[in-house]
């Protein structure tokens, strides 16, 4: 009962709050296309085709292949072929700053979500009734492998393929709060992993029941759906196509 009533309690807050960074702001890093983080570290997720150039690209990096073994949970022997993180040295990452590669900052309250696809400019399908039963999220149109960040700070608690969901992330959050991220194309978290709000989770795809690439996104609490809108940033130039009917 708590729980619930804590539940109730920050929908209400965050739907009179006023806007985030006049109050209680904090500075969010945001994982950009060139600079990522992943289990405390700072790197870049890449795919390889083969041993060799994995190699020279973690040379280059000032890291070395047990290293990356380690933080990936792979053997030496799996480093080509698939996704995989690599971490940067401290050099590595003042060589990138000198270049102005480095985070995004922004600023946001603690319990505000943000926005998991940046310049989000159009909304496909909102949360409603569509084509006869309930969509409990909304579909943000993208093209194929644009990075997908954490909405908000937690826990992820599913990894994988999810039926019509397709290849989807379930993240766990304080007062009862989830939020799933659907269609990816790439998964590049595990179950088990704790993110940062602003680090990159997946890659958009088109996986499971889905017309085009896209993410599926959903915040719930106590597994009710709610509509996403009412706790991500305000956007002036957003265009919802299929608002969604509540009945």
């Amino acid at each position: 009962m708590m729980k619930k009533l804590n539940c109730i309690f920050v929908i209400l807050f965050i739907l009179t709050a006023v806007p985030a960074g006049l109050i209680g702001g904090e500075t969010v890093l945001l994982d950009t296309e060139h600079i990522q983080r992943y289990r405390g570290n700072t790197g870049k997720w890449m795919h390889f085709s083969s041993y060799g150039q994995a190699s020279a690209f973690i040379h280059k990096c000032g890291t070395d292949i047990n290293t990356v073994c380690r933080i990936n949970n792979v053997s030496s022997r799996n480093i080509s072929g698939s996704y995989i993180f690599i971490p940067f040295s401290n050099s590595y990452v003042a060589e990138l700053r000198k270049k102005h590669i480095d985070f995004v900052s922004m600023i946001s309250t603690s319990d505000q979500f943000i926005w998991p696809i940046s310049n989000t400019e159009l909304i496909t399908s909102g949360l409603g009734r569509r084509w006869g039963k309930l969509h409990p999220g909304v579909d943000i149109p993208s093209s194929r492998g644009t990075i997908i960040r954490a909405s908000m700070e937690g826990k992820v608690i599913f990894c994988g393929f999810a039926g019509g969901y397709g290849r989807m992330i379930t993240l766990e959050h304080r007062n009862g709060y989830i939020s799933k991220y659907a269609h990816n194309s790439v998964l590049l978290v595990k179950k088990g992993d704790y993110v940062q709000k602003g680090q990159v989770l997946a890659l958009v795809g088109s996986t499971g029941h889905s017309t085009g690439n896209h993410l599926h996104f959903e915040i719930r609490c106590e597994n009710i759906p709610l509509n996403p809108l009412d706790f991500l940033p305000e956007k002036s130039n957003l265009e919802i196509r299929h608002p969604g009917r509540l009945y």
